[in-house]
C-alpha cells in the first residue's frame, strides 16, 4: 500500500466469484490488522490452517476432531500442513471444506490440464469447461453467445471421435 517497502503478506480474497488480491509490507500488514489484530508480525504464531477455518481463533485449546485411524489431531495437522494417513480426509473433512473455499474458492478439486497432456485430453477437458461456461450463459439467458459456445463444442466433439477412430486404426 505504502509502495516503499516489500510487500511481505500477500492476501487473496475470493467473494462471489470475485478474486481481490492485497500485497502489503509488515507496517501497512500491521496498521490494517490483516495480522489478526493487535499482534505484531514477529509475535505471530504459526497456527495458519487453524485461523483459515475459525477465523476469530485466539489460540486456546479448542475441542477438535482426531482420526480415528491414525490418531493424528487436527492441531497436528494444522502445524504440520499434511495428513498422517488416506482416513484423515473423512475425519476433518468438516474442517477441510472451508479451508478449501478460502484458498481455492470451491471445495471441489477440478485439476489442471497438464503442459505436454496428450490432445484427448487437453480437448476433453476444453469441452468440459465449455458445457460449464455454456450453462452458465443459458442461466443467464445470453442465449447469442450460448449458440456460438453450444457450435464449438460440436466442432470440437466431432474432432474428438475423428481423432478416437483414427487411434483405434493403428
Amino acid at each position: 500500500m505504502c509502495k516503499r517497502e516489500d510487500a511481505v503478506v500477500h492476501i487473496t480474497k475470493i467473494e462471489n466469484g470475485k478474486r481481490t488480491e492485497l500485497h502489503l509490507c509488515a507496517v501497512c500488514a500491521n496498521k490494517q490488522g490483516a495480522l489478526g489484530g493487535e499482534r505484531e508480525m514477529n509475535n505471530m504464531d504459526n497456527d495458519f490452517f487453524r485461523k483459515m477455518i475459525y477465523p476469530g481463533y485466539t489460540g486456546e485449546p479448542i475441542d477438535e476432531p482426531q482420526c480415528s485411524r491414525c490418531g493424528m489431531t487436527y492441531s497436528e495437522f494444522a502445524r504440520d500442513g499434511r495428513f498422517g494417513c488416506p482416513f484423515c480426509y473423512d475425519a476433518f473433512a468438516e474442517e477441510i471444506e472451508p479451508l478449501m473455499r478460502r484458498i481455492h474458492g470451491h471445495a471441489r478439486h477440478v485439476g489442471k490440464v497438464p503442459e505436454r497432456g496428450s490432445g484427448v485430453f487437453r480437448t476433453a477437458t476444453h469441452i468440459k469447461r465449455l458445457k460449464q461456461h455454456l450453462q452458465k450463459l443459458v442461466d443467464r439467458e445470453a442465449y447469442e453467445e450460448a449458440a456460438k459456445v453450444r457450435d464449438e463444442i460440436k466442432v470440437l466433439e466431432r474432432q474428438r471421435l475423428q481423432k478416437d477412430g483414427e487411434g483405434s486404426r493403428d
